[in-house]
């Protein structure tokens, strides 16, 4: 039997869901129950108002269908209708919008829906995609509901024959979610439906794959602090009352790959497209446009907590150079207030009134002292992570990471260990360590380029990375918390002469220090004070102790960095020195000639106080937990430094003696080039040297007496000495 498409009589005919035939055609169809149309089960009910030989269809089913009823379209019907599967929907997920394509709004009761949807359509059959109308009693609103995500349970049915259809009944899981588009409001949403329609926030994720070496455990932090109680089932998390965290800051040293973190975290997350803003680029030259721009970071967020509820999905921004945004309150003074409005407008967002719960603000800076208190206290940007200096297992991991290509490739030469590298590179950051290994690859491209023809084929066949190239590189490229070698090497130019056992105690004091600060569990910093007379080698002995540390960090300060500074900026440069200081493991602070430091002056007694107490304070302060600092100090006015009370900052006094006539052989014969032209003259000189000699005036005098021009073989004579003696006023 074949029925022409027919509209449906009334309005009220939409409501069922079902199709209508005239009684005389259901009888010659032997009393079938049901019809499929184009693959869409329907319920068969009676009419006399239907014409016979017609199926009368809402306006929604034929839609859905595919069929009109001005085309002529036409419907089959078997004998005795079709005989539907023994199958019943487990679960549906129920996308709800508006009959009216253009009507936007409105709630709908979650619980009250499911509960009169059951109840209204219980026992017909329905598959994925398909449609129809829903109109409540006492409901001002007509609506589209369509089934998505359906399961299907057939009592009888092979693998091979899965029913496609299936009865709603009592026992079926409905699960409403509103569109996006219809802007409906769902309220009364069972926990069940919440949990269900929870999106997966995290991907399944290899951080090497993605980029990142030496960050593991900061990125664990990050995930265990931030995204742990949003993985949970919302049902869950709201009964604990439990708060999301909605800020993370992220602050380190330049280099150590907070940007690179932030950005990773944008791509394993389902989340709305992150929103990255450039620090200063909030602020706007118009009154009022900057507090704009920071609401306008949040309008997405907003709206879709307000149409979605707990439902809506997560909104990441984030802040780069963060402090530019966030200064202090209260620290600029150029009459706007527009960094006070920032922070202000940032703090009603985050925190305010009606505060959002679907955003996730992740900030970074290297600069966490400049950033107002109140955005970082919980509830706002509670979660802090110091991304530091990688340590030797993060650094292999780092440059395992930059140099996947040239491995893959067989480019790099089989005498390139990363583990030797990684030894190498104490202290130096992941961006310095990418730079290394760029240093090499273009140290290597260099050997095949010829200048002289440029434009000759270069086979690159031949080409190959090499451990030179690495070494070359590690040379090139300083980090910027490595060891001062040149501030080191500028004082002992010489080199370090042993001068028979008054060095050898010296330098046994040397190793002790570094031993005891390296071993004991209960030192955390060691503090030596180098005094003696004036020119007998403290500058270079303290060089000496902070190089045979081998600590990766040393600082080396002296007055000589300082001059043309002010107080103030003396003062703020000795205490960066030392906040660079706790951001290695191990550290050395070096500070040259502290009567010069803190501009003491024997005419009148004149000292800076500022300096005085920085230094006070600096040098008693313990470093951080897990960290170790020896701080290094010279002086020749040990009296006056104690009389300040520096001395009592340091933990152990080491003395430079000068030296005696039994010390001139040893350092002659130290010195290249240099030798007594006979052992009398080396008697004679001995004889004649005064006593107590600081090394600096001794190694004056040896120069100025040596005759000859042949650099490699100079003499000393009894009269050269003698007169050079004089030359220096000595005698």
């Amino acid at each position: 039997m074949f029925l022409k498409i027919a509209s449906v009589p009334s309005d009220g005919h939409t409501e069922s869901n079902c199709v209508y035939m005239n009684q005389a055609d259901i009888t010659a169809s032997g009393n079938a129950k049901f019809v499929d149309i184009r693959g869409y089960p329907y319920s068969i009910l009676a009419d006399e108002r239907v014409a016979p030989g017609t199926l009368a269809m809402n306006g929604i089913q034929r839609k859905c269908c595919g069929v009109t009823t001005t085309m002529g379209d036409s419907v089959e019907l078997p004998a005795g209708g079709i005989r539907p599967p023994a199958a019943l929907i487990v679960s549906t997920v129920v996308e709800l919008e508006h009959v009216a394509a253009s009507k936007r709004g409105g709630t709908v009761d979650v619980k009250e829906f499911v509960e009169f949807f059951t109840k209204r359509f219980e026992g017909q059959y329905f598959r994925d995609g398909q449609s129809l109308a829903v109109i409540q009693e006492n409901s001002p609103y007509k609506f589209l509901a369509k089934f998505t995500t359906t399961i299907i349970a057939a009592s009888t049915a092979s693998k091979n024959d899965e029913p496609i259809w299936g009865a709603l009944g009592p026992e079926t899981k409905l699960f409403v979610r509103p569109t996006d588009k219809s802007e409906i409001t769902a309220t009364n949403v069972p926990d069940a439906q919440v949990d269900s329609q929870q999106h997966q926030l995290v991907q399944k994720f290899d951080l090497e794959n993605l980029g990142i070496g030496g960050l593991r455990a900061e990125f664990g932090q990050v995930f265990r602090r931030a995204f742990a109680s949003r993985i949970f089932p919302q049902s869950f998390v709201k009964k604990l009352n439990v708060k999301h965290a909605k800020g993370v800051l992220l602050y380190g040293p330049p280099g150590t790959g907070k940007t690179l973190i932030a950005r990773k975290i944008g791509e394993i997350l389902n989340c709305r497209t992150p929103k990255i803003v450039n620090g200063p680029e909030v602020f706007n030259k118009f009154v009022g446009g900057t507090e704009e721009n920071v609401r306008k970071l949040f309008a997405e967020a907003e709206a879709e907590q307000a149409a979605k509820g707990e439902q809506s999905q997560l909104h990441l921004i984030i802040f780069d150079e963060f402090d530019a945004i966030c200064k202090q309150r209260g620290a600029t003074r150029d009459g706007t207030g527009v960094n006070d409005n920032v922070v202000n407008q940032l703090l009603s967002k985050i925190d305010g009134v009606s505060s959002l719960n679907n955003v996730l603000l992740i900030g970074m800076t290297n600069r966490k002292d400049l950033i107002d208190e109140a955005i970082l206290r919980p509830g706002r940007f509670e979660v802090h992570v110091e991304i530091g200096l990688p340590n030797e297992e993060g650094r292999v991991e780092i440059f395992r990471i930059h140099t996947k290509g040239i491995r893959e490739n067989n480019v790099m030469a089989a005498d390139v260990k990363l583990e030797e590298l990684a030894k190498l590179t104490k202290n130096y950051s992941g961006a310095e360590i990418e730079g290394v290994v760029r240093s090499a690859i273009s140290n290597t491209f260099n050997r095949h380029v010829d200048m002289e023809h440029p434009s000759e084929t270069i086979q690159h066949s031949d080409v190959m990375v090499t451990h030179a190239d690495f070494m070359l590189a590690i040379e090139e490229i300083t980090p910027a918390f490595g060891q001062a070698k040149d501030e080191c090497e500028n004082v002992t130019r010489g080199g370090i002469i042993p001068y028979g056992p008054l060095w050898d105690v010296i330098d046994r004091k040397c190793n002790n220090f570094v031993d005891h600060l390296r071993a004991g569990s209960r030192i955390e910093s060691l503090a030596v004070l180098i005094e003696g007379p004036v020119g007998c080698g403290k500058s270079a002995v303290a060089a000496h102790l902070a190089m045979r540390s081998d600590f990766p960090y040393v600082k080396f300060i002296s007055n000589d960095n300082l001059v043309g500074y002010g107080e103030t900026q003396k003062s703020n440069i000795i205490r960066k020195a030392f906040d660079d200081a706790y951001k290695s493991n191990f550290s050395v602070i070096v500070l040259d000639d502290l009567e010069r430091l803190i501009e003491y002056s024997h005419l009148g007694g004149r000292y800076s106080n500022i300096l005085l107490q920085t230094l006070l304070v600096l040098i008693k302060r313990p470093p951080p937990e897990g960290k170790k600092l020896m701080v290094v100090g010279t002086t020749s006015l040990y009296d006056v430094m104690e009389s300040l009370e520096l001395t009592g900052c340091f933990s152990v006094n080491l003395q430079i003696p000068t030296l005696d006539s039994d010390s001139l052989p040893l350092i002659v014969k130290g010195m290249k080039g240099m030798r007594f032209r006979t052992s009398a003259d080396e008697r004679l000189c001995v004889d004649a040297m005064p006593s107590r000699l600081g090394i600096k005036k001794l190694l004056l005098v040896i120069e100025m007496a040596a005759v000859g021009d042949d650099e490699k073989e100079r003499t000393i004579t009894f009269d050269s000495f003698n007169e050079a003696i004089m030359s220096t006023g000595l005698r």
